[in-house]
Parts: C-alpha cells; sequence; structure tokens
C-alpha cells in the first residue's frame, strides 16, 4: 500500500495515540501514574485529561481508535499497527 505524505504521518499520530492509550489503560495507579503522557495527550488531542485525572481510570480509546484505523487504511495495516504497538508497549 502506497501512502500519501499526509496518511504517513495520519497513521503514525494513530499508532502513537494506541501506544500511549494502552500504556495509560494498564497503569495500576490509574491515569495519574503518568501526569507527562496525559498532559502530551492535552495538547494531541486539545482535551484536559490531565487536570481532570486525580484518582480516576483512564478511559481507553482504545476500539475507537483502532476502528479509526481499519476504516481509514484497511484491516491489514490495523493488524500491523497492533502488532507495532505490542513490541512498544
Amino acid at each position: 500500500m502506497e501512502l500519501s505524505e499526509d496518511l504517513k504521518y495520519r497513521l503514525a499520530y494513530l499508532t502513537l495515540r494506541l501506544a500511549l492509550d494502552q500504556k495509560l489503560s494498564r497503569a495500576d495507579a490509574g491515569a495519574c501514574a503518568y501526569p507527562g503522557l496525559l498532559a502530551f495527550l492535552d495538547v494531541l488531542a486539545g482535551s484536559q485529561l490531565a487536570a481532570e485525572a486525580s484518582g480516576r481510570r483512564y478511559a481507553s480509546q482504545r476500539e475507537k481508535i483502532e476502528s479509526f484505523i481499519d476504516a481509514e487504511f484497511g484491516e491489514d495495516v490495523l493488524h500491523l499497527v497492533q502488532r507495532a504497538v505490542a513490541e512498544i508497549v
């Protein structure tokens, strides 16, 4: 599959979001265990996760992100991204 420059960046962004989502979802101490990651996601997503995380568990966006990757890039790319994320995290 040949991807345009924009699609490469979009796929890299979604892969990073998926990896960070997985790391935050596995955190024993909840979302507040990684305040730097939450602040970074706030910058990327334009949200306020870091400010609202006090003692709460992170609400995973995995299904939403994977569904978007599947719709945008196809099932083969989704499986490749899932393998890559498993190796990163």
